[in-house]
């Protein structure tokens, strides 16, 4: 065999060891980054989605007017409903500010939130706000405290602080105490209900919303999903003002 045929053959087989040597980097590489990212892209799946605590409310005489960009809708809202911007925040001082719940120790305060408003086969539907931290939400059409009334506050159980987070585990005679710029107001858990909600015909969740609406008595109702998994059900926690008869 002649010298030029021997480095014929050397020259190629060194171009192949280096380009093997190139791939065996660009796995191992690629071994490096990847896995983070699918361990992330798992972890995301796996995490709780951010359902918002809704709870619809039929307003039979509202009416909805397309605005020119065809992408929205301007609602106009029925009389005695109040949007958040033009609740009486300072002049409403038995307004609900802070809740404690000594038995799941909880102690959150407590804003204010309105409606916002959707379309479902063509009827013009409202859906409360759920504030996005570690607080509960009063109704802002709901009674005060201290008033003949229902009080309404949401929360979210499984985001956003879990305000709301161990309500579940409530027991009739429980003690809440809801406090205004003023006094606390005692009540007593006198019922839970977990009802189902998602996926549900509309008469069913309209069903479920009647726990949500004015009564003649003085009470304050508890809203939020259930179970932390999956958010399919409406969890409904009723209390009475400890002087109630």
């Amino acid at each position: 065999m002649s010298k030029q045929e021997s480095d014929e053959k050397i020259v190629p087989l060194g171009v192949v060891f280096i380009t093997v040597g190139l791939i065996v980097v660009v796995v191992a590489a690629s071994i490096l980054f990847v896995r983070p990212a699918m361990g992330q892209s798992t972890a995301a799946r796996s995490a709780a989605l951010p359902v918002v605590t809704v709870v619809v409310t039929p307003v039979p005489n509202a009416t909805a007017t397309a605005v020119t960009d065809d992408t929205s809708t301007e609602i106009s809202l029925p009389a005695g409903f109040v949007t958040l911007a033009d609740a009486p925040r300072s002049s409403l001082a038995n307004r609900p500010r802070r809740i404690v719940i000594p038995s799941i120790d909880m102690d959150a305060p407590v804003t204010e939130v309105g409606m916002t408003a959707f379309q479902s086969d063509g009827e013009t539907l409202y859906q409360w706000q759920v504030p996005a931290n570690y607080e509960a939400g009063w109704h802002n059409t709901s009674a005060p405290l201290g008033e003949p009334g229902n009080t309404v506050l949401n929360g979210h159980h499984n985001i956003f602080g879990e305000v709301f987070g161990r309500l579940v585990d409530l027991e009739v005679g429980a003690e809440i105490v809801v406090y205004d710029a003023e006094s606390p107001h005692t009540y007593t858990v006198a019922a839970i209900e977990i009802l189902p909600e998602r996926d549900q015909p509309l008469a069913v969740r309209q069903k479920n919303a009647e726990w949500i609406q004015a009564t003649d008595d003085e009470r304050i109702t508890l809203v939020t999903c259930w179970p932390d998994t999956g958010n399919s059900h409406r969890l409904i926690v009723v209390a009475y003002p400890i002087n109630s008869n």
